[in-house]
């Protein structure tokens, strides 16, 4: 009988205990987003999937990866540049955002006004104002939806010469920047993280820098990133790190559970925003508005067929060595946004494809000056208009219209963006001439003034 009462108090607290678990395990969802670049138009969706969630479920996260500006020039070119973006944000609702490396593109005071505007927090650990103009973001910030508490962590990309992250380097003139990685240790021992429900690496770092994230700091649960416009859910010693490409065409949702800290069940979902088609009828008037720009869209050439980013950097580097008159023409790859249609070209074409607002200048360089920026490991890949020049085992040989080989101190007449000279400014000495327009209008003002049909099938010069 004493042992039949002991089996019954035994599965009885058992029972309890397991009841208790239970209880204790709590569901929460998460949807993310970067690299935005500006796209507003599947806002009125995002909205609607986010209304529909929230009818549900009480917490409900949305969060951003960094990158909401330069890509779009309804966005870029508003009287407020940025703000459509900031806005379309708050609308929706979102809870915070990592810093990215473009929200840097239109200057610190602009960038203040945007956060002043915004309803949600930045986030960057890792940057500091030594004498610079920014209002520094916070490093980390507690999220509590119905007493479940996240605390984020941002940290933005270091991966241009000099530790700064990929912007125009007169944009960041007072900031420093640690290396990501570093400054997340710093909350190792926070009593915020701490006491959280769960630690998220909000970052704009990309894939690499996630990974490291992960690989040095247990206290991290989770990495929502952002920089490569990449789309994936990878496991690092036992924990999920995601991107969710980029302009706006994907969303990640995220549906966990969690116990004592601890993520007990994961599951990952990509949405594909074009998929959709319920949308929230208010938002989808804003974005209406905001695209009613009929200046954007004047036909000013035609391009004869869809070219890719090669074929575009041919376009772009014949059009400025046009302008210039320069020996040479460069355009850094990473600043070639998107290719060229086939059909009408508009300005709306062009700032998506150039949406920096770089300057242009000339440079005067001896052969073997340009040589030795071109083989060193810090040249970025660039396209080309003007020579012929062949890369052999890490070595650049040059070439005149008739094919002969230049010889090294041969002076030449270098035309480029005033982003390249800037981030390699010991390559580069005063420019010859400064240019007074954006790379961007000097684009338009080509395809105005001297060709209007564009075809560059099959054309690569790169190096």
């Amino acid at each position: 009988m004493i042992l039949l009462l002991l089996l019954s108090s035994c599965s009885s607290t058992d029972k309890s205990r397991e009841t208790q678990t239970e209880a204790a395990s709590e569901s929460i969802v998460i949807y993310t987003v970067n690299d935005l670049h500006g796209k507003i138009d599947n806002f009125a969706k995002v909205k609607a999937i986010l209304d529909e969630e929230r009818k549900q479920e009480s917490q409900v996260f949305f969060v951003a990866g960094g990158d909401l500006f330069s890509g779009n020039p309804i966005v870029d070119f508003h009287p407020e540049k940025g703000f459509p973006i900031i806005d379309l944000m708050n609308r929706t609702g979102i809870d915070v955002s990592a810093l990215g490396n473009h929200e840097f593109d239109y200057g610190q005071d602009i960038l203040n006004a945007r956060m002043q505007q915004a309803e949600f927090p930045f986030l960057s650990a890792n940057v500091k104002n030594v004498d610079g103009e920014l209002n520094m973001p916070k490093g980390m910030v507690t999220i509590e939806k119905d007493g479940f508490e996240i605390a984020f962590i941002g940290v933005v990309e270091t991966s241009s010469p000099g530790n700064i992250p990929s912007t125009h380097p007169k944009r960041i003139k007072g900031l420093d920047f640690e290396e990501g990685v570093t400054s997340v240790a710093k909350y190792g021992n926070d009593e915020e993280v701490q006491i959280a429900d769960l630690v998220i690496a909000l970052t704009h770092y990309g894939s690499y820098g996630d990974e490291m994230i992960l690989e040095n700091h247990d206290f991290v649960d989770l990495v929502i990133g952002g920089h490569n416009h990449d789309i994936y859910d990878r496991e690092v010693k036992g924990r999920h790190m995601i991107q969710s490409g980029s302009n706006l065409k994907y969303m990640t949702k995220l549906s966990l559970d969690v116990l004592n800290g601890e993520i007990v069940d994961y599951k990952y979902e990509l949405i594909e925003l074009e998929d959709r088609t319920a949308e929230d009828s208010e938002i989808k008037e804003i974005i209406a508005e905001y695209n009613n720009k009929p200046e954007f869209y004047e036909e000013i050439g035609t391009s004869l067929r869809d070219h890719d980013k090669n074929e575009t950097g041919c376009f772009y580097t014949d059009a400025l060595r046009t302008i210039t008159g320069a020996d040479i023409v460069f355009q850094n790859y990473g600043g070639i946004r998107a290719g060229l249609d086939f059909g009408k070209i508009t300005p709306f074409d062009i700032y998506t494809i150039d949406p920096f607002g770089n300057g242009l200048d000339t440079f005067s360089m001896s052969v073997a000056e340009l040589k030795d920026f071109l083989e060193s490991p810090d040249a970025p890949s660039l396209a080309y208009s003007g020579l012929v020049m062949i890369r052999e085992n890490g070595r650049v040989q040059i070439y005149d219209a008739d094919g002969r080989e230049m010889g090294e101190e041969e002076e030449l007449v270098i035309g480029l963006n005033d982003y390249i000279s800037n981030v390699h400014k010991d390559d580069f000495g005063s420019p010859i001439k400064t240019f007074e327009k954006t790379t961007a209008e000097y684009l338009i003002q080509y395809l105005e003034a001297y060709q209007s049909v564009i075809d560059y099938e099959e054309c690569e010069n790169s190096i």
